[in-house]
């Protein structure tokens, strides 16, 4: 017997026993799903990960303060003060490793326009910041030496800020309250989304970093330095060289003096997001293994249920000449049938749920021709190592003992 007449004979007993079928099949689909959902957690985070490193900028450094004192303006939080605009120059002019640097000082303020009011993120930054951080306006301008200089109250705001406040009117020109002080819009940033720490790249407001330490925040310190190594190869090259300076220039001369700075580079951050991804994805490993696994219990008792039902049929095929091997392919492919038609199902309901998760929770989820092909020969191989031990069993059957159970 071939292929296609074991294919006929496993359509017919399995159409027999429809809801036995039917909940074995459905066994098989939830484990599927799950791990269908699991896959496609993982391809969207590691979209995300791409995504998020375009959107940082390329060869970035993130240089933080770590001296603190008390922040009023941030509810009696801490600010940190070791850095200073002094530190920035320097960072920018005497390394030949950095291509660029942008300072930033941040707060949150609440922002107002004809009755409406948000709270939102302020970022005092420089002309540079465009570029280490990627971020460009899609109208507008973006902040120019003249704004530093003249410490204007000038806003470039993010895609959020702009629906939020403005609705559909352009926002270009017009006159925001930012803490209670007019701020002219003369930008508006291209729409990035969410990044992985969690922070809305949108839901923001860039004024001059002049501007904002003297007339918002009232300090003479940045909280960051974010800094553009030349490329990828140097930049090892420019954290040493932003440490031996910065170590210099704040006076930590004594062997054994910790940094009052911290240098991050995006690889580090990467693998800070990473490391809290594999932990989901392990639990979503064991889920969906314990899925999988009562599933293919589930075929396996069905498996050997439908042989205990058949003796007589498959004593009376031994009788008139079948091979137990053709016996046993049989219930093989009986066994992969039902996987296969809950592998559809699966696939089906985890496309559903990655499509809900998207839209619904704006989930970062994808669903792949390659996880599609892996789903199957993830079914593929439960069928067969689940449904050769019945296979096996009804394969070595007597005929006579057979026959005569019936």
């Amino acid at each position: 017997m071939n292929w296609h007449g074991n294919f006929r004979l496993s359509v017919r007993a399995l159409s027999r026993a429809r809801t036995r079928t039917l909940l074995s099949s459905s066994s098989m689909a939830i484990g599927i799903a799950a791990v269908v959902l699991l896959f496609g957690v993982g391809a969207g985070t590691e979209q995300a990960f791409q995504q998020a490193l375009e959107a940082m900028g390329k060869n970035l450094l993130a240089v933080g303060a770590q001296r603190r004192e008390a922040d009023a303006l941030r509810g009696g939080g801490w600010r940190y003060q070791s850095l200073t605009m002094n530190d920035y120059r320097a960072i920018s002019t005497e390394l030949d490793s950095v291509a660029t640097a942008a300072p930033i000082a941040m707060t949150s303020a609440r922002l107002q326009y004809r009755g409406e009011s948000v709270v939102s993120t302020i970022i005092g930054t420089t002309p540079e910041f465009q570029y280490t951080n990627n971020q460009n306006p899609v109208a507008g301008r973006f902040i120019d030496a003249m704004d530093l200089r003249d410490k204007a109250r000038v806003a470039v705001i993010g895609a959020e800020v702009a629906r939020k406040l403005f609705f559909n009117e352009q926002p270009l020109g017009e006159r925001l309250l930012v803490g209670g002080a007019p701020y002219t819009v003369i930008g508006i940033l291209q729409e990035k989304g969410v990044e992985q720490t969690g922070s809305n790249q949108d839901d923001r407001v860039l004024v001059p970093v002049s501007t904002a330490m003297r007339r918002i925040l009232s300090v003479d310190y940045v909280d960051r330095i974010f800094v553009q190594a030349v490329s990828r190869e140097l930049i090892a090259a420019a954290m040493t060289g932003i440490e031996i300076l910065l170590r210099r220039r704040h006076n930590l001369n004594q062997a054994g003096q910790k940094n009052d700075f911290t240098i991050t580079d995006q690889a580090s951050l990467l693998k800070t997001l990473k490391d809290t991804d594999r932990a989901l994805s392990r639990l979503l490993v064991g889920i969906a293994g314990l899925t999988l696994g009562l599933a293919s219990l589930g075929l396996l008792a069905v498996s050997l249920l439908s042989v205990r039902e058949r003796h007589s049929e498959i004593g009376l095929c031994l009788a008139m000449g079948a091979l137990p091997g053709q016996i046993m392919l049989q219930f093989l492919a009986e066994a992969m049938m039902i996987a296969l038609l809950g592998a559809l199902a699966g696939l089906l309901a985890g496309a559903v749920g990655i499509i809900l998760g998207q839209w619904l929770f704006d989930w970062q989820m994808l669903l792949t021709w390659e996880n599609v092909g892996y789903t199957f020969l993830i079914a593929l191989g439960l069928s067969l190592l689940f449904g050769a031990y019945p296979a096996l069993r009804a394969a070595r059957l007597d005929p006579i003992v057979a026959l005569r159970s019936s």
